[in-house]
């Protein structure tokens, strides 16, 4: 019993890895051409939209053949016979067919990471910084660490990805903000005290022009960050209205060790009404999937 209890055990842990680096793995196919394809916005096809169609069965393949052969099937969405992924057995097949060409570093193609950050150059010397979530350990310290070699590296402006971000601490939605204004920017309205004012925390690190994205995936203190940036006229919000979802809420710690974690107020700007229900609504509408490009054409219009 114990000897299969092992194995199970094993199993279990040795499945998990297999899906972590297919998640990686994954990723990294699907941005090359989020990031790198030409021009998406001439082709009928919703990269996102193939993204959540193929990391779940990418996922759950049993073996790398199968993983390979999803990642081959995705690629063809495109419609583009010249963009295919190729498969580490069909490599030399290729070369054959269209020369031994010089491959491409992957961490030249994906940029740089801090934690959960991803920040990398964009065309036009504009700096690029993904922010994923506000609630993984050192996320406004890394933040803070990629503005400034962004701005090393002469960046003109910044773009803020905050699309999909599910929100995480108003703590750290405040000391994000702080990189890039100050001032009290928050309240959070309660039927049982008077508003309680939030501000920026920290030194601001830069006064490049900012832009900041987001999709109906941003809930939270993201929406606060974005919201706030907007109305401050730090930052233009460029994409699709956020999620409309910025209840806070605070634990409460009973005697017998229990907590009840409840929705006390919501968050709103320090002025006017709160996102709660109507959401961020962006100052240049963008698909999700067009929102980098609708922000580097933005840059390039100034």
């Amino acid at each position: 019993m114990r000897s299969s209890l092992i194995t199970l055990v094993l199993l279990a842990a040795a499945t998990a890895l297999g899906q972590a680096d297919y998640s990686a793995r994954f990723e990294t196919a699907w941005r090359l051409v989020a990031e790198r394809y030409w021009n998406l916005e001439r082709l009928d096809v919703d990269w996102q939209g193939v993204r959540e169609r193929y990391r779940p069965l990418a996922l759950a393949a049993v073996d790398d053949d199968t993983f390979y052969s999803f990642l081959e099937e995705m690629y063809t969405e495109l419609g583009d016979d010249h963009t295919v992924f190729v498969p580490p057995a069909r490599v030399e097949e290729f070369r054959d067919s269209l020369g031994d060409l010089p491959c491409l570093g992957i961490f030249s193609q994906a940029g740089s990471r801090l934690g959960s950050i991803r920040y990398r150059m964009l065309r036009g010397g504009t700096g690029y910084i993904e922010l994923p979530d506000l609630v993984s350990p050192g996320v406004a310290d890394n933040v803070r660490r990629a503005v400034r070699e962004l701005v090393r590296r002469r960046a003109s402006g910044l773009i803020l990805d905050l699309r999909g971000n599910p929100g995480g601490r108003l703590l750290t939605m405040m000391q994000v903000a702080g990189i890039f204004t100050r001032g009290f920017l928050w309240r959070t309205l309660t039927n049982w005290t008077l508003p309680i004012p939030y501000p920026a925390i920290g030194a601001v690190e830069t006064e490049l022009p900012l832009v900041v994205l987001i999709d109906g995936g941003v809930n939270s203190a993201a929406e606060g960050l974005a919201g706030a940036l907007q109305q401050r006229g730090r930052a233009t919000v460029i994409g699709e209205r956020s999620a409309g979802n910025v209840e806070a809420v605070l634990p409460f710690c009973l005697r017998d060790g229990s907590q009840a974690w409840i929705a006390t107020g919501v968050l709103a700007p320090i002025r006017g009404p709160t996102w709660e229900g109507r959401g961020v609504v962006p100052d240049i509408t963008a698909p999700p999937s067009e929102a980098v490009s609708a922000a580097l054409r933005f840059f390039e219009g100034r």
